[in-house]
């Protein structure tokens, strides 16, 4: 028993009340491509921010000869290099950075 034409009739319209809000959504094809290309461009930031942090770790570098020390080098280490390699030099010429 049931199933009359008021029954067909009321299913039939929220069948297409959900068809007409899930297209109003849009396609999850163009979704899914909006991410990924949100993904690709964070990709290649966090890529470009790396190879800037890692460039930018060797920064220390004698102003002399150019030679490049590791950022962890000490300022002991710096003098001595300084002192050596040039004597005529200010170590302050070769490493501007240990003014404080």
């Amino acid at each position: 028993m049931g199933g009359g034409n008021a029954q067909k009739s009321k299913m039939a319209r929220e069948k297409n009340l959900e068809k007409a809000k899930n297209a109003a959504k849009g396609s999850q094809l163009e979704t899914n491509k909006k991410a990924m290309t949100i993904q690709v461009i964070f990709f290649f930031f966090a890529l470009f921010c790396c190879l800037l942090l890692t460039f930018n770790s060797f920064k220390m570098q004698c102003k002399v000869c150019m030679q490049t020390f590791i950022c962890t080098t000490s300022e002991v280490k710096c003098r001595e290099h300084a002192e050596a390699k040039h004597p005529k030099s200010d170590v302050y010429a070769c490493f501007p950075h240990l003014k404080k």
